[in-house]
């Protein structure tokens, strides 16, 4: 864990710690790329950027004054838009793709364009949420890229009912990442992480963390470790640990009664213990 927190030097500078984008939101989910972005900047990303539509953009901007907010010129995220991604992807170092999207035909048809463009620019690719459900039918696209669903939104992508206990859902796990050459982290209450040959499962974490935006905050955890150089399968194992351990943090004060902001709170007094810099 402490070779996953980078640690600051005295003169470190913000692109030291890796550009974020995160494209999503739509009218109903304008807080889930916030609770992602939010989440990112306190696991330590240098540069947060938001891409969002114009319809969600100023009420995104609005949540926090650490959100850089780009509002696309479309009321969804369409494929109207990618000249103007292509130029964020370019000044990125990761992207996450999905918090908050939803399932509009047109943003339906953007999703893998926009996957291919930020192939071709080499940057590492989070996809979570309806984004995954968006690739049901373009699963080729997959490879080498990070998801992060949640049993319903497997099944949507695999056709496969997961079953609840891990051990159950591992030899399903590492099948479809080796087939799809993906890593695949699967949420639960034992998270699993696989890439077709490793596997880790996560323990931490608790019941209270079934709640709205956990999963938002989680991608934007894992975002952050992806810009900053980490390879998908340990920032995904990473991050399933650090959201976990948040949590639990969380529930010895407030027991099973917790939002996903609290979880971002907790980031920082979790991370402190890996952080070599602060010691």
């Amino acid at each position: 864990m402490r070779n996953v927190v980078k640690p600051r030097g005295r003169y470190s500078s913000k692109r030291d710690f890796g550009c974020l984008l995160i494209v999503g939101g739509s009218e109903v989910y304008s807080g889930a790329p916030a609770l992602a972005g939010m989440a990112a900047l306190r696991t330590g990303v240098g540069l947060l950027m938001i891409a969002a539509p114009r319809s969600v953009a100023a009420t995104i901007r609005g949540y926090s004054p650490n959100l850089i907010v780009h509002s696309l010129n479309s009321n969804v995220v369409s494929s109207e838009r990618i000249d103007q991604l292509s130029r964020l992807l370019a000044s990125s170092d990761a992207l996450v793709l999905g918090p908050g999207i939803g399932r509009h035909p047109e943003t339906v048809q953007a999703i893998p364009l926009i996957i291919e463009e930020a192939r071709k620019e080499r940057k590492p690719i989070l996809i979570d949420a309806d984004a995954i459900r968006a690739l049901a039918e373009a699963r080729e696209i997959l490879k080498d890229v990070l998801i992060t669903p949640h049993a319903g939104e497997f099944k949507a992508i695999s056709g496969v009912e997961a079953p609840q206990l891990w051990r159950d859902r591992l030899p399903i796990c590492k099948k479809f990442a080796k087939e799809h050459s993906c890593v695949l982290l699967l949420k639960g209450h034992d998270t699993l992480v696989t890439d077709g040959s490793r596997a880790k499962v996560n323990h931490a974490g608790n019941p209270g963390m079934a709640t709205a935006g956990a999963g938002d905050v989680l991608s934007g955890i894992i975002g952050a470790f992806l810009a900053q150089g980490v390879e998908p399968f340990s920032a995904a194992v990473a991050g399933a640990y650090i959201h976990g351990v948040a949590g639990d943090m969380v529930c010895r004060e407030k027991g099973f009664h917790m939002v996903a902001s609290d979880l971002i709170e907790a980031l920082p007094a979790v991370l402190r213990r890996y952080d070599r810099s602060s010691k």
